[in-house]
C-alpha cells in the first residue's frame, strides 16, 4: 500500500494525505477549495469525546503566482478557518487541538502574502492611525479600536502565531516527520516521503469547466426598469449554493452587489454577460464576497465601484497588487455616511451595520401636461416588483 496517496480535486488542485506523518494537504486553493473537498467527502464531520468537527487538511500548498488565467490561486483565508475553528485546531480546550499548527507552503512571497490577508481578514485595520485615515473621527476612531480590542480579547496575534510555514526552494526542505518537498520548476513540485515521490503541478489549464463546487440551472433574466436577484445566498460553506450577492437591475442597467466566487458562472448562468455590468456596490473584502472580483477585469471598459471607506485601504494592505488593478479597472468612490451618486441610484453605508451599503434610487421625473394637451406616460415596471432567485 502506497504511502503516499494523492487525488485530484478539481484540474490543477490536488488532495495529498501521508497518514503515517498525519499529514493532509491541500495543494492549491482557489476560490470555493474548502467546498470542493466537502463535496469530495474530504472533509466530514466526526465525533470524539462527545464533540463533534470537521476532518480536512492541516497545511495548505500555495501556487507560485497569485493569478491564472484570470483568477485568483491563492486563497488561504477559508481553508485556514476551516482547520481553525471547524477542525478545532485553535479551539482551547478541544479534542482536536494538539497543539499542531495548520502550515502554508510555498515560496516567501506568496507566504507573507497570505499571511498578512489572513491577518486583514480577521483584524481589518489595526490601529487608530489607520482607522482615521479611513475617514473616521478620532473620538470614534478610539472607540472602534477599543472595540475590536475587545472581540481580539485584548491583543492582536500576529499570523504567525496561528499558523506555521514552509519556504520552499529548489533544495528539498522537511514539511513533518521525514516529508519533503522541493520546487523542480514554476507551480511544479515534488513530494517524497521514505522511498515514495509524487509530483504535484498547479498550473491552471485552460479550457477548464469544472471550477464550480455546484450545479447551476440556465434563464435569461428580463431587464426591467427595477428588479433585485438574489444570486446567492449561501456562505464559505455552503456546497449546494453560491456565497452570498445580488444582481441589482435599474433602468435597464446591470449593477453587482458583491463579487464572490465564481461570480462569472454565476452571471452565464443568469444570461448575463460580464461586459453587461456597469458597476458594483462593495461591501467588504472577504473570500466569499470579492473572490470574483477579477472576473471583471476581462470587461471592455472601466467599471464604476463604490465601497466603504474601510474596504479600501484593508484590501490594498491585504492585496497590494489588487489595488494597482482596481485603479486601473475601476472608477471608485469610498462612502461612509453620506450619499453617493452613480447613474442615478445613491449609495452610503450603513453605521449600526458595518458590511451593509444602503441604495437608494432617485424620483422618477415628473411630466408636466400643457394645457390642452393629451400625454401617455412611458410604461415602465413598478419600483418595488422584486425578483428572487
Amino acid at each position: 500500500m502506497r504511502k503516499i496517496k494523492r487525488m485530484e480535486v478539481i484540474r490543477g488542485v490536488y488532495w495529498v494525505e501521508i497518514p503515517d506523518a498525519e499529514l493532509y494537504m491541500l495543494c492549491g486553493c482557489p476560490e470555493d477549495a474548502t467546498k470542493h473537498l466537502m463535496r469530495l467527502r474530504l472533509i466530514v464531520p466526526r465525533e470524539k469525546d462527545g464533540v463533534t468537527f470537521e476532518t480536512g487538511p492541516n497545511a495548505v500548498l500555495l501556487s507560485d503566482v497569485a493569478l491564472q488565467n484570470g483568477k485568483f490561486c491563492n486563497l488561504a483565508e477559508f481553508p485556514v478557518l476551516q482547520m481553525l475553528y471547524r477542525q478545532g485546531m485553535l479551539i482551547p480546550g478541544h479534542p482536536n487541538n494538539t497543539g499542531l499548527k495548520p502550515m502554508l507552503i510555498g515560496a516567501k512571497d506568496q507566504i507573507d502574502a497570505q499571511m498578512e490577508y489572513i491577518y486583514r481578514g480577521n483584524y481589518g485595520l489595526t490601529s487608530v492611525d489607520e482607522i482615521i485615515a479611513a475617514g473616521e473621527t478620532p473620538e470614534r476612531a478610539e472607540m472602534i479600536m477599543r472595540m475590536k480590542l475587545k472581540f481580539a480579547f485584548g491583543r492582536f496575534l500576529p499570523t504567525e502565531e496561528l499558523l506555521d510555514h514552509r519556504v520552499v526552494d529548489e533544495e528539498s526542505v522537511e514539511i513533518r516527520d521525514g516529508v519533503t518537498i522541493r520546487r523542480i520548476a514554476t507551480n511544479v513540485f515534488e513530494i517524497s516521503f521514505e522511498d515514495e515521490t509524487e509530483i504535484i503541478d498547479l498550473t491552471v489549464k485552460r479550457g477548464r469547466n469544472d471550477r464550480s463546487a455546484y450545479p447551476l440551472g440556465f434563464q435569461s433574466v428580463s431587464r426591467d426598469y427595477f428588479s433585485i436577484i438574489h444570486s446567492g445566498q449561501g456562505d464559505g460553506w455552503d456546497i449546494n449554493r453560491p456565497c452570498m450577492g445580488s444582481v441589482l437591475i435599474f433602468q435597464g442597467k446591470i449593477y453587482l452587489v458583491d463579487a464572490g466566487p465564481n461570480i462569472a458562472y454565476s452571471l452565464t448562468a443568469l444570461g448575463i454577460g460580464i461586459n453587461e455590468i456597469g458597476g458594483i456596490f462593495h461591501t467588504h473584502c472577504h473570500d466569499d464576497h470579492f473572490a470574483g472580483i477579477t472576473s471583471l477585469l476581462r470587461t471592455d471598459r472601466r467599471i464604476k465601484s463604490t465601497r466603504r471607506r474601510w474596504c479600501a485601504p484593508r484590501s490594498s494592505k491585504s492585496w497590494p497588487p489588487y489595488s494597482r488593478w482596481t485603479n486601473k479597472k475601476f472608477i471608485s468612490t469610498s462612502t461612509s455616511g453620506t450619499w453617493n451618486s452613480m447613474s442615478g441610484m445613491t449609495s452610503a453605508a450603513s453605521r449600526s451595520a458595518p458590511s451593509c451599503l444602503r441604495i437608494r434610487l432617485k424620483p422618477a421625473p415628473s411630466f408636466s401636461v400643457p394645457s390642452g394637451k393629451a400625454v401617455t406616460s412611458p410604461t415602465r415596471i413598478s419600483p418595488t416588483s422584486r425578483r428572487a432567485r
